[in-house]
């Protein structure tokens, strides 16, 4: 079970932007755009996600990794690139070697473009498309993901913690989770926090988050009253305080920004 990730500000201000959805256990989408316009900066908000990027120049690839924000954060990009990226779905990524999760929440790591394998930078440079790219990294990390998926009690109780928070709209406590799995809070936390970087009470604030953004995006004349009940919050106060922490603007502003309206 998942929920339908946004960056809105991504889709909105980046430049020729198109995006495909992933394919297999680990990938949520693939995205592709041109180099950021000089007058809309371009923002990434709060989706509990790692996005790997690959920024193909003329004469050179690079590569960054970068864990979810943790408030709505200016996302810089380089003229003149094509730029190709992999969403993965939370708690799914596939890091190589060396690189925990830790060390990439709320940031991005620049790695070496042949990371995930031995010539990929000089195929995702030659391909012609997105389709194209995405087939390429998607074996590649196929193949890697056989490797990463756990298969033990960990990775177990991390999906159920995952998905009761989804389930629930980001509303269950863990003393809850601990007596349905028969595991400690502590043990619970520390296994989700392990494999997310963040905690799961982190964790459902975003996904309350990430559920007001498609309500706003499905539902632009509800009122937000309504749309905070749909979203998982307990009321329209709720909802503005966390809206507001996580992007800077009230819900209100957010979208008449997004509607391209002063």
């Amino acid at each position: 079970m998942f929920m339908n990730l946004q960056q809105p500000y991504v889709q909105k201000n980046a430049k020729e932007y198109e995006s495909m959805r992933g394919s297999g256990s680990h990938i949520f989408e693939y995205y592709a755009f041109e180099e950021e316009p000089a007058a809309q900066p371009i923002n990434a908000v709060p989706d509990g996600c790692v996005d790997l990027l690959y920024a193909i120049g003329k004469d050179d690839v690079r590569c960054f990794l970068g864990g979810t924000v943790l408030k709505m954060k200016y996302w810089p990009f380089e003229k003149n690139r094509t730029y190709f990226g992999i969403r993965f779905l939370p708690g799914q990524c596939i890091l190589p070697k060396g690189i925990s999760i830790g060390d990439i929440i709320n940031t991005d790591l620049e790695i070496p473009s042949d990371a995930y394998g031995a010539k990929i930078d000089e195929a995702l440079s030659q391909a012609k498309s997105m389709r194209e790219r995405a087939s390429i990294i998607h074996k590649t990390l196929a193949e890697a993901g056989q490797k990463h998926t756990p298969t033990d009690a960990k990775g177990n109780i991390e999906a159920y913690i995952r998905n009761r928070i989804y389930e629930t709209k980001g509303n269950v406590s863990i003393k809850e989770i601990a007596q349905d799995t028969g595991y400690s809070e502590c043990y619970v936390r520390r296994t989700f926090h392990e494999m997310h970087g963040i905690s799961p009470k982190t964790f459902e604030k975003i996904v309350r988050f990430q559920n007001t953004l498609e309500e706003m995006a499905l539902h632009k004349d509800e009122a937000f009253y309504d749309m905070a009940q749909e979203s998982g919050y307990y009321d329209q106060s709720h909802m503005v305080k966390e809206f507001k922490n996580f992007t800077g603007l009230t819900p209100e502003k957010y979208m008449k920004y997004m509607m391209n309206v002063e």
